[in-house]
This record gives C-alpha cells, sequence and structure tokens, in this order.
C-alpha cells in the first residue's frame, strides 16, 4: 500500500487520549486543512478502511488497537466575529473559545467554561454544565461528510440534540468543520445551578471565575490524573419506575427531565460504596464518584472497573448506567 507522506504508521495514541491508554493506531493523519481532509477521504475509500476522529481524547477510552485510520483535528482556521454571532473552526480548544466570547462581549456559553477538548466535540456530546448546553447557542454547523466526500450544513433541528446526544454520535463519518454560534450581547447571569444562586453576578467573567474553581473543587484535572470526567450518564427513567425507587430509597436524588425523571449517577454509585474504590489500577475518585481514574497503560482496569460499577448497580437498582464518553472497540 502506497502512503501519502502526510500519513503515519503505527502511531501511539497514549498522549493523544486523557486516559493515557497506550495504544496503536495502524495509520494516523493530522488534519488541518481542507486538502489534508481530502487525503483522509480518498485513502478510506481507496483501501476501504475504518476511520476515527479524533479531537483532544478527553472523551474516549480505547480498549484495543486501532486497526484503521485516526484523523486527528487540528482545524483552526477560523475564529470571526459577526456582531453576535462567531465562526470557529472545530479543532481550537473549548474552553479557550469560551473566554475569547467573554472577552469579546459575547455571553451565554460563560456556564460551560472549564469543559476540556476541543471545539467540534462540544455538539457531538451535546455539552452541558451548570444549567447550561452547547445546543442552546448553535445556529449552524459545517461537516465535511467522509461517504460522500461533500461539504453540508447542518442547522439546529438537523442536528438532534437531546440530553448528552446528537446526530453526530451515531454518524461517526461527519467531521464537523466550523460551528457557527449565535450568542447574547446582553450579560444575564444563569445561576439556576444549585451552588450558583447565592451569588450576584455582575459580569460574565465573575461567572466564568466561580465555575472553574467549583469545576476544580469537584472534578479531578486529567493532565494530572488522568480521567475522562463523568464516566456515566445520568440515567432517565419513566415516572412510574421512580416510585419504586423511593420505596428502596426515600432520599434518591433525582430531576424532572421533560416527561421523563433524571436519576443522579453519582448518587447510585456512591449508594453502592464505590467512592474512593480502588480496583486493580483505576480507582474512583474521592472527589466526585463519577470520575474514574486510569493509572494503567493498558485499557484492562478501566474497562474493568466501569463494568463492575454498571453492574453492582443494575443489581441493586435496575437501572443500566450508560457510559458518556465514547468507547472504541
Amino acid at each position: 500500500m502506497k502512503l501519502q507522506k502526510k500519513i503515519v504508521t503505527n502511531k501511539n495514541l497514549r498522549k493523544f487520549n486523557s486516559l493515557q491508554i497506550s495504544v496503536k493506531s495502524k495509520y494516523y493523519l493530522e488534519c488541518k486543512t481542507d486538502s489534508d481532509l481530502d487525503v483522509a477521504f480518498q485513502f478510506i475509500k481507496k483501501n476501504k478502511i475504518k476511520f476515527l476522529i479524533l479531537g483532544e481524547g478527553t472523551n474516549v477510552v480505547f480498549t484495543k488497537p486501532f486497526e484503521g485510520l485516526v484523523i486527528k483535528n487540528a482545524f483552526k482556521k477560523e475564529k470571526k466575529i459577526y456582531k453576535n454571532k462567531v465562526k470557529v473552526s472545530s479543532g481550537y480548544n473549548w474552553d479557550r473559545f469560551v473566554s475569547f466570547c467573554i472577552k469579546n462581549s459575547l455571553y451565554g456559553l460563560e456556564n460551560l467554561s472549564g469543559i476540556p477538548g476541543t471545539v467540534g466535540a462540544g455538539p457531538i456530546q451535546n455539552i452541558g454544565a451548570y444549567g447550561a448546553e452547547i445546543s442552546d447557542y448553535i445556529e449552524h454547523i459545517e461537516v465535511f461528510n467522509f461517504k460522500t466526500g461533500n461539504i453540508e450544513i447542518l442547522n439546529n433541528m438537523n442536528c438532534n440534540f437531546d440530553y448528552r446526544n446528537s446526530l453526530f454520535k451515531k454518524n461517526k463519518h461527519l467531521f464537523i468543520k466550523n460551528i457557527f454560534f449565535e450568542l447574547k450581547e446582553k450579560f444575564i447571569a444563569n445561576n439556576s445551578y444549585q451552588d450558583l444562586q447565592v451569588y450576584n453576578f455582575k459580569k460574565a467573567s465573575e461567572l466564568r471565575k466561580s465555575i472553574l474553581k467549583i469545576r476544580n473543587q469537584k472534578l479531578e484535572n486529567y493532565l494530572i490524573k488522568p480521567n475522562v470526567g463523568s464516566f456515566f450518564k445520568n440515567p432517565l427513567i419513566k415516572k412510574k419506575d421512580l416510585k419504586k425507587l423511593l420505596s428502596q430509597e426515600a432520599d434518591l436524588k433525582f430531576y424532572k427531565h421533560n416527561e421523563l425523571i433524571k436519576v443522579s449517577a453519582a448518587w447510585l454509585i456512591e449508594r453502592c460504596n464505590f467512592k474512593g474504590m480502588q480496583f486493580n489500577k483505576a480507582r474512583v475518585s474521592k472527589k466526585h464518584s463519577l470520575v474514574l481514574i486510569n493509572e494503567d497503560k493498558s485499557p484492562n482496569s478501566i474497562i474493568n472497573l466501569k463494568n463492575k460499577i454498571k453492574n453492582i448497580v443494575l443489581t441493586k437498582y435496575n437501572i443500566r448506567l450508560e457510559e458518556e464518553p465514547t468507547i472504541i472497540s
């Protein structure tokens, strides 16, 4: 197989995933330009191989070597403001982008401060925190379709945004190139989250500072303790199932979510006595029970720990926890 100069073989991905799992990708290509995307497209088409689009790797779990092409998103061409709208390339760091918006008096994203990863990863997961979701501010998204080789525009409605979900979760052939945000020109603090209600924020920078402080207190820094943030989604259950759970656990932590009930996954995990538990070379954080810390070059410890948690929660509460990061198998 003749390789284009830009394509690297047997690339170790340890530095490209926040769990620091040492796995190799058979082929690897860093995409900075449209021509790089075309190189990737032609290579995939010609060799009929699978591929994976990778941002900063803060929300992926590699379970084995990747027998295909890893396309590393390094798109950073665009960052333009049009009145209250911003066009930004997907390879930019998310938190730096939030800071950029605040400095340019564009508001709405401050509650999402401190979330690791790229701008392009945000819509896939429909990232949310402290009473805000990214989908509230996305106007449309420009994508490169790896099935057709075409560039497409998807408006907000086309993206099928839902709780930690979107069209992109199941359509992994869509490479997010640029995102168009519609933001607010006047700052109105979103302090709906309980820990923020005691403050009267006058500036977005003050709200951002508080968000970063809360995150630092509650979550682990993946650069120091390898993790992917919240490992499990808060499960959604039917109202009829809530009554049964409350009869079992009167102090169950839950919230209303449209016609369903959102149960606290952290609460469930803590009730199963997992907080702080060590299992081989992985452990549950003492700070936050949704954070699993990895201290193993292989994926075995973290996979075994997450399976153990899922099995015990299912046995005790008949609730099937779903992973929040993408499991690459």
